[in-house]
């Protein structure tokens, strides 16, 4: 049977073309790779939020430092002096107070003149509450775990609240996370807790796993995308995984 070259060529390229849709229309997330940034959720500007001066700074750039510590001070001197003054005011407001109630239970003393007593003492109370909260706003403390990334307090340095100087700048050292954006066609393709694969572009022997941590539950219209984050698990082995690190993410699909 003698079969036309023109015709062998023309069932070789419907072929050709039946394959390539159907490698097309299976592309998914896991077949391609994204690029990204690490970065991380928190990272904040602290600022004093009482009007004083700085007495003394306990951290420097680098320092790792844990949820509330302390990391400078400022002068409590004066704020000393009015939790002194306000704690005797409360214990005299304490004693007269008992008085009353005993001259109460004697029928001496009327009920409005003790409601007037107890009403001194819980004043009192409040005041003694409010100068101790001050004073403990002198010590300028961590918001949450992380790294001092900026310093900005100078011993001497005068903060005044309303202005919210900055102080300190920390970074969260976790979670670790990196965020890309999926074609539309991709929205049934991946899901939360799918594995992926994290490579660095200055570092290429350096990888790493993380999860799909957020799904966007809208779709960008004007781009056709919607949002993914991973979090990208921290290896101590690997220095190089810190925020700001340029990344490519490699999708490698939905675990059984």
């Amino acid at each position: 049977m003698k079969v036309h070259f023109a015709t062998i060529l023309a069932l070789g390229l419907r072929v050709w073309l039946g394959a390539a849709g159907t490698a097309s229309a299976a592309e998914g997330p896991a077949d391609r790779v994204y690029p990204s940034h690490l970065m991380v959720d928190q990272e904040v500007v602290v600022a004093a939020r009482i009007t004083g001066i700085v007495d003394e700074i306990l951290v420097d750039r680098g320092a790792s430092v844990a949820k509330d510590q302390p990391l400078c001070r400022l002068d409590a001197r004066e704020l000393d002096a009015e939790v002194a003054e306000a704690k005797e005011q409360m214990d005299l407001k304490k004693l007269e107070l008992e008085r009353a109630n005993r001259l109460s239970d004697g029928k001496v003393l009327s009920a409005a003149d003790l409601d007037e007593k107890k009403a001194e003492y819980q004043v009192a109370v409040a005041q003694y509450d409010r100068v101790r909260t001050m004073r403990d706003y002198t010590v300028i403390r961590a918001p949450f775990s992380g790294v001092v990334t900026e310093k900005y307090a100078r011993v001497g340095q005068k903060v005044i609240e309303d202005r919210a100087e900055p102080l300190f700048k920390i970074t969260a050292s976790e979670p670790l996370l990196a965020r890309v954006y999926l074609p539309e066609e991709d929205l049934l393709k991946v899901k939360r807790g799918d594995p992926v694969d994290v490579t660095l572009d200055r570092f290429p022997r350096a990888r790493a796993t993380g999860t799909v941590q957020f799904l966007s539950p809208t779709v960008d219209a004007a781009s056709g995308t919607f949002q993914v984050v991973v979090q990208v698990r921290r290896d101590p082995s690997l220095p190089e995984l810190r925020p700001g690190v340029a990344v490519k993410v490699h999708f490698r699909g939905s675990r059984n």
